[in-house]
């Protein structure tokens, strides 16, 4: 096993213990760990020679960080039945106290300039979120760059915070390389999103799956080469 599986593994355990609470475990399902995200932060800091405390203090911040925001964000997703009306309960609570440990681990070390970076990246972020639902999208490269702002934007932001704006374009494009293949598996199982509809409506596709998966593995390639 490699140094950066050995530190991702370790990163993963180090969070789930951070974030347990009993009465939230017993009755909501435990967040998704981002691991593509962690082994990001890991070769990112590698390569400025961080310490391995501070990698894994980094790492859990923010993705401590990025799993309250996705919680926040599945709010939206319930119904009005009694028992969704409780969920979101739940769920507002539960993004509130992983938000709560983000600020506890940052400011406890006295990384008030991270957290106003951050909270930069989450502007940026929240403005393409709502752009993916409302806008209407004129060109692929336009669609892109939302999705790219929506899932790199914090690891890009952290990125300019220790100074290495040299790594942003990688980590922009595994992010969305990794947004883009989700999307794939999205399509093949038969399910919709905001990306799929307005990829289709660009295309003129909207309802050829073979075809918006072989505009996915086109896009890919070109970030990967």
């Amino acid at each position: 096993m490699s140094n950066v599986e050995q530190l991702t593994n370790e990163v993963k355990t180090q969070i789930l213990n951070a974030i347990k609470h009993p009465y939230l475990n017993k009755h909501l399902l435990p967040p998704t760990i981002d691991e593509v995200k962690v082994t990001i932060l890991i070769e990112l800091m590698n390569q400025h020679h961080f310490a391995k405390e501070k990698i894994i203090h980094y790492c859990k911040a923010l993705m401590i960080h990025q799993i309250a925001l996705d919680t926040h964000e599945l709010v939206s997703t319930y119904e009005g039945t009694p028992q969704d009306r409780e969920k979101k309960q739940l769920t507002v609570l539960e993004g509130d106290f992983y938000s709560g440990l983000y600020y506890e681990a940052l400011s406890s070390t006295g990384e008030i300039r991270l957290i106003k970076e951050l909270s930069y990246a989450v502007k940026e972020m929240n403005e393409q979120k709502i752009n993916l639902v409302h806008h209407k999208f004129t060109s692929l490269e336009e669609l892109l760059r939302c999705i790219t702002v929506i899932e790199s934007t914090i690891l890009v932001h952290f990125a300019n915070y220790i100074g290495s704006t040299e790594s942003i374009k990688k980590i922009e494009n595994k992010c969305l390389i990794t947004r883009l293949n989700q999307e794939s598996q999205h399509i093949k199982d038969g399910e919709d999103s905001d990306f799929i509809k307005h990829l289709g409506s660009l295309q003129g596709v909207q309802t050829e799956k073979n075809q918006l998966l072989d505009e996915i593995s086109k896009i890919i390639l070109q970030l990967q080469n």
